[in-house]
């Protein structure tokens, strides 16, 4: 890993909170449940998640579709139609024609990032309201045959890839997400204990927001198909009751033994830096890493002054955004750069924040980022996070920052943080503020 003396991390974006022409707001915030893979939304395309988060977010702030200049999506499995992704959940959600649409992508950080494209798109007077967020359906992702087109159909046996799976596997070591969180492990000396017990926090916090109604603001109904009746689907179904000893009992996912990757189990073509970080016993599971999930979220986007001159109410400041690079091979600890850098930016310290929503990835990760970028535990996921709630990834930056909006609001707090790893080796960080 280079040497922190030597990094030259990229400057954070900070936006200028003095200025109400300049500063960009939510006014309206809403996402679906979170399905687990293969759950309610088996049959329910990305697109229709997105729309259904659109309208929601719409329907808070008051806003018609016929105002909305841009929608902006974050996706990962952009494949086949969902190339037109992001302008399908336009129209769907039923903006008129004329308004336009984008996809963005930045992995596991695309519905963060498709927020912060909203913002500097009105903020340099290229549009005056912006829908943004993010939709993700991983268990409808299809299966790729990549040489088809080219080799013909001829007879005999050929390989076709997972597509969900190519989501989540390093194309530099070609390797499974987990291995990255077992090279983190080792490197900053994560225990399973360690890991099993903040997965079971997460659980525990997560089902107690259930229970206490905390979510039901926040989630828009997606009516679903379950046999021959339609059903409303409005609560997330990941989350599951466990106890230590359960999830102690799981077996490691991502290596069978000392040093072994079943997806790269001779390490062909990792840099050598990989080797450093190898762990004498594997330690990631299942029950101590985020699920495979399918939900979207969506944001509605304008500055302050629009805001206030129509009577909406602004419900959270968009204040820095910061984004840094580490090796791929670790990329679960890069958030560590990108909170440090919007930090610096706003000249903010870790204590300032009310609420942290850490992406959880893998406790593997998710332990040496509170750890290195001093964060409070308390702060962080008081309501559960990934390892609990799901991870569909295009659509995880919207959705934490739905799931921070909302806890501001019920908590009385000023400050929000919104920050995960990005496969490939990035991480990305997000500031907000209260308007209240």
């Amino acid at each position: 890993m280079a040497n922190d003396t030597t990094r030259r991390d990229r400057p954070a974006w900070r936006a200028n909170l003095n200025d109400p022409s300049q500063t960009i707001v939510i006014v309206g915030a809403a996402r679906t449940a979170i399905g687990k893979y293969g759950g309610a939304f088996k049959n329910t395309p990305a697109h229709e998640l997105g729309a259904a988060a659109i309208r929601g977010a719409m329907e808070r702030a008051g806003v018609t579709p016929d105002m909305v200049d841009e929608v902006v999506m974050g996706q990962v499995g952009e494949v086949g139609y969902d190339a037109y992704n992001a302008r399908r959940c336009a129209l769907v959600a039923g903006l008129p024609v004329f308004s336009t649409a984008m996809n963005v992508n930045r992995l596991c950080g695309s519905g963060m990032q498709a927020i912060w494209t909203g913002a500097l798109e009105i903020l340099s007077g290229a549009a005056r309201v912006v829908v943004a967020g993010g939709d993700e359906n991983m268990t409808m992702q299809p299966f790729l045959d990549y040489g088809a087109r080219l080799d013909g159909l001829k007879l005999g046996n050929r390989t076709v890839l997972d597509g969900t799976l190519t989501l989540v596997t390093d194309p530099f070591g070609r390797y499974p997400m987990g291995e990255t969180a077992e090279r983190v492990a080792g490197r900053y000396n994560v225990s399973r204990e360690d890991q099993d017990r903040f997965a079971l926090t997460s659980q525990q916090r997560a089902i107690a927001a259930i229970r206490s109604g905390y979510f039901e603001e926040q989630i828009v109904p997606v009516t679903v198909r379950e046999g021959k009746r339609e059903v409303e689907f409005k609560a997330d179904e990941h989350p599951r009751e466990t106890t230590l000893e359960k999830l102690a009992s799981l077996p490691p996912v991502f290596r069978q033994g000392a040093g072994a990757n079943p997806a790269n189990p001779r390490n062909v073509n990792a840099p050598e830096s990989l080797v450093e970080g190898m762990r004498p016993l594997p330690t990631v599971t299942a029950g101590n890493s985020s699920g495979i999930n399918d939900a979207a979220a969506a944001v509605v986007l304008m500055t302050e002054e629009q805001a206030r001159a129509e009577g909406r109410r602004p419900l959270m400041r968009l204040a820095a955004v910061a984004v840094a690079g580490i090796e791929p091979e670790i990329m679960g600890v890069a958030p560590i750069y990108a909170i440090r850098s919007v930090l610096t930016a706003m000249r903010m310290s870790p204590k300032d924040l009310d609420v942290i929503e850490l992406n959880e990835a893998f406790a593997a990760q998710a332990l040496p980022v509170m750890r290195e970028a001093e964060l409070d535990p308390e702060r962080v996921n008081p309501d559960g996070g990934a390892i609990a709630l799901g991870h569909p990834i295009g659509a995880t930056g919207a959705i934490l920052t739905v799931k921070a909006l909302y806890w501001l609001k019920r908590n009385h707090g000023n400050w929000a943080l919104v920050t995960m790893c990005i496969g490939g080796g990035q991480g990305i960080a997000a500031i907000f503020q209260n308007c209240d």
